[in-house]
């Protein structure tokens, strides 16, 4: 298996950032829309206090991104994060960049962050990314009927939780 190097991201992922969020699998697995203007990747990759925005690097280019959302200036809320997005570039599906971006997303809650609770939103029907988030010690704690509309029809989400030391 390739390497697979994970690094913040910068500016000039942009483009390759754009391909992510554009990728038909992205597209119908987030809150995305089919295009978005130049400007709205880089305003989404912009530096936002609390949020980590890190790229998967696998020969030689972008194959990756994720969100961490943290709450460093809620005291009553700074124990948890929301994993906003992890996606992978059509090209590099299947050799592990989602994987390891969750993992070092695990890494950054548990070691340095000092989150007890983890939590996400996620397609009832993404079975992929269920199965990759149950591996992390993450558990469905509900469901949110008709949360989101994608390709023509209303769809289901489920509210998944990590709970550190559970």
């Amino acid at each position: 298996m390739t390497k697979i190097e994970i690094r913040h991201v910068r500016d000039g992922d942009a483009a390759a950032v754009q391909q992510i969020f554009e990728a038909p699998h992205v597209v119908l697995g987030t809150m995305r829309l089919p295009f978005h203007a130049e400007e709205v990747i880089r305003d989404r990759i912009r530096h936002v206090e609390g949020t980590i925005k890190l790229v998967a690097l696998r020969e030689g280019g972008v194959a990756g991104y994720a969100e961490l959302v943290t709450h460093p200036g809620m005291a009553r809320h700074r124990h948890a994060g929301e994993v906003n997005m992890i996606a992978t570039h059509p090209d590099h599906r299947g050799h592990g960049v989602g994987e390891t971006l969750m993992a070092t997303m695990i890494d950054m809650a548990d070691r340095w962050l000092q989150l007890s609770r983890v939590s996400l939103i996620v397609w009832t029907n993404n079975h992929r990314a269920i199965a990759l988030y149950q591996r992390f010690g993450f558990e469905i704690e509900g469901m949110m009927p008709r949360y989101v509309f994608m390709n023509g029809a209303f769809g289901d989400a489920h509210m998944m939780g990590r709970i550190r030391g559970e």
